[in-house]
């Protein structure tokens, strides 16, 4: 039976408009689309796995296993902007896993969102904006300007010791930063922080009760300020011409190698003591450090 041509024009349409690429649950998927060498690349998922890789390539690969209760997967590339986005059904309460490793041009500027899934990434120089909830987060990092961010999972971060602006954060995880340099925001609440630092220009650092622990190598000019509630903070900073300190602890102790007999009193009657220190060079790097109950240790060496 010969089909009408009208009828053959509209299906023609039809099939023009769809997504570039929708895939349907339960089962694997393998999708390439082109992209930008430097444009941006949106990766979502519920729950699973997120492994983003870096490549020569101009092109954004998918692959992987999608979970019985997904949906579907949509992959879709347009004006320098890529989304992979795996979507469940509406009003449906399961976690709808799905596995996915995404290939993207080395340059890309990647952010990537998740509930319960796990995220890696290797091999990306753009910026990097990296979340998930209760997902833990292992990153090579290497673009300005990027984040790493997990409420209850471990957040691990590798830098290049380049220079670059860097956030990272984990409420309930532990998290760990090394080869970092540049200026970094680190904060953590119940999790123990451990940062290592090159060239550093700036450390700002918060945590309730969690230990912070940051080991850096400040510029000239450098500065460090951090705070705590109860946990403890471990400073260990050099810098040409020496360190400016401004410490104080309302009920914990101040001690380390710059600390010896230079802790004073902060009232005669009160609590609290701290340790202020003048630089070898006038304007030369400064640290200040203060917790309410939490111990600091500080040492040049």
């Amino acid at each position: 039976m010969r089909m009408p041509k009208n009828h053959f024009h509209a299906t023609l349409l039809l099939v023009g408009a769809l997504p570039l690429a929708a895939f349907a649950g339960g089962g694997p998927v393998n999708r390439t689309v082109p992209a930008d060498a430097g444009g941006e690349v949106e990766i979502s998922n519920v729950s699973g796995t997120i492994d983003v890789r870096g490549w020569d390539r101009n092109e954004v690969q998918v692959t992987g296993q999608l979970g019985d209760d997904v949906e579907r997967l949509d992959v879709e590339s347009s004006g320098g902007h890529t989304v992979v986005k795996v979507i469940l059904p509406r009003g449906h309460n399961s976690d709808g896993e799905a596995t996915l490793e995404v290939k993207v041009p080395k340059g890309s500027t990647v952010e990537v969102g998740g509930v319960s899934a796990d995220i890696s990434s290797k091999g990306v120089l753009g910026t990097q904006r990296l979340k998930t909830v209760s997902g833990e987060i292992t990153a090579d990092v290497s673009g300005d300007d990027s984040e790493v961010r997990s409420v209850s999972g471990d957040v691990t971060v590798r830098g290049t010791g380049k220079p670059i602006s860097l956030r990272v954060s984990s409420v309930s995880g532990s998290l760990d930063l090394m080869n970092g340099a540049g200026k970094l925001d680190v904060v953590t609440v119940s999790g123990d922080a451990r940062v290592t630092m090159g060239e550093t220009t700036e450390v700002r650092g918060r945590t309730t009760s969690g230990n912070l622990t940051v080991t850096a190598k400040l510029t000239r000019d450098g500065r460090v300020d951090v705070e705590g509630v109860s946990g403890d903070i471990s400073l260990h900073l050099t810098a040409p011409g020496g360190l400016s300190t401004e410490i104080e602890s309302f009920s914990g102790d101040i001690n380390g190698c710059l600390a010896e007999d230079k802790v004073e009193r902060v009232s005669k009657y009160g609590p609290g003591v701290r340790l202020n220190l003048r630089a070898v060079e006038a304007g030369g790097a400064r640290v200040r450090a203060k917790t309410l109950s939490g111990e600091i240790d500080i040492c040049d060496r």
